[in-house]
């Protein structure tokens, strides 16, 4: 069996109960959607996922959960002989018990079970005490009466319930930053639809693989659109070439592609737009850039990334399994991208490119 832990779901006083619904059902689907059979109890703040053991690696992903443990439930008598047993397969040189009484009208304190059990280990097994850097914890959480001994605490990914939040469409990439700034939504409760303008069939393929990817982190499989970015684009470079503005090419290649997804919001029912923009990144990432950028369309845009740098980025694509796709096709280079790019856009400039564009049919 699985203890699951959230953290923010429990300061949503009003909403509480609707998310920790939500978050239980969410976890039933996944398994259910893996071939893993299962039942939870939801007791004091805590979620009781009765199923295999190995489906861990899977729930640790489900958005809202903060840690994960495989647990063994046992009465309280029964806890010295399992780990008179248990305990035998692991050799640390220190140790502590860490109990957490969930259940506050359990006789016994959090500190009362330390000591028992602590003392119990050492005339047993030996061991050294160290409350600060032990080799092994035991933990133990005290629910509704019985005792949940686990010996692992594995990380969620925290924050709030799959699809609680809203719909918004994501522009991504095969490249580093558009699929992390998607997982980081992902994890606050976000309903996304990936759109993606691709250049080869061979970075439509990589982003489709990022999708089956970033699926893990969602209740339900991501709606992929996938566009030909070459029908949008050359009448676009075209018209640049012929009033002299190539140079802005970056600029309306992604005004074009914040128009189009603005469509597809307004079909689908989504409040925004999510960009993977990291401020001073790239020409097009600048202040004044993307000022441009958010005044074309009428919805709001999100950019989770605008105040990490490359590397914390990166940190994070190697984290949820996205940067192995970036690698296989590293040296993907725009075929659009002209020699010299507009780094500080004039919006009244802007205006008047745009509207030379409109004349042309181009928007």
């Amino acid at each position: 069996m699985l203890i699951v832990r959230y953290g923010e779901i429990a300061l949503k006083h009003k909403n509480r109960r609707r998310f920790e619904k939500k978050l239980t059902n969410d976890i039933l689907n996944v398994l259910k959607k893996n071939g893993f059979e299962s039942r939870v109890k939801l007791l004091w703040g805590r979620i009781l996922v009765y199923t295999s053991n190995k489906a861990l690696e899977i729930v640790k992903k489900i958005p809202g959960i903060v840690s994960v443990s495989v647990a063994e439930e046992m009465e309280y008598e029964c806890v010295k002989p399992f780990l008179l047993k248990e305990l035998r397969k692991y050799e640390p040189e220190s140790f502590r018990v860490s109990t957490h009484r969930v259940d506050k009208s359990f006789s016994k304190t959090s500190m009362d079970i330390d000591r028992e059990i602590g003392a119990f280990v050492v005339e047993n097994f030996g061991w050294k005490v160290d409350l600060k850097d032990p080799d092994l914890i035991v933990g133990i959480e005290i629910i509704d009466g019985k005792a949940y001994v686990f010996f692992e605490k594995v990380k969620g990914i925290g924050g709030l319930p799959s699809g609680s939040q809203g719909r918004l469409i994501a522009l991504v990439s095969s490249g580093i930053d558009s699929p992390v700034a998607t997982f980081m939504m992902l994890k606050r409760g976000v309903d996304v639809i990936v759109m993606h303008f691709y250049q080869t069939l061979r970075e439509k393929k990589l982003v489709e693989e990022i999708v089956r990817i970033l699926n893990e982190y969602s209740v339900k499989d991501l709606e992929l659109i996938s566009i030909d970015h070459h029908e949008s684009m050359n009448p676009i470079v075209s018209a640049l070439d012929e009033i002299k503005r190539v140079e802005w090419t970056c600029l309306i290649c992604k005004v074009n592609m914040l128009k189009t997804a603005e469509k597809i919001a307004k079909e689908k029912g989504a409040l925004g737009i999510i960009m993977g923009d990291s401020l001073g990144q790239v020409a097009s990432q600048t202040l004044t850039n993307l000022y441009i950028e958010s005044s074309v369309v009428d919805i709001p845009i999100y950019r989770p990334l605008i105040g990490l740098d490359k590397e914390e980025i990166i940190e994070v694509a190697k984290k949820i399994g996205t940067f192995n796709v970036f690698m296989k096709n590293p040296n993907a280079m725009c075929a659009f991208r002209p020699n010299r790019v507009v780094t500080q856009g004039k919006l009244e400039e802007f205006k008047r490119i745009m509207k030379k564009l409109e004349e042309k049919k181009i928007f």
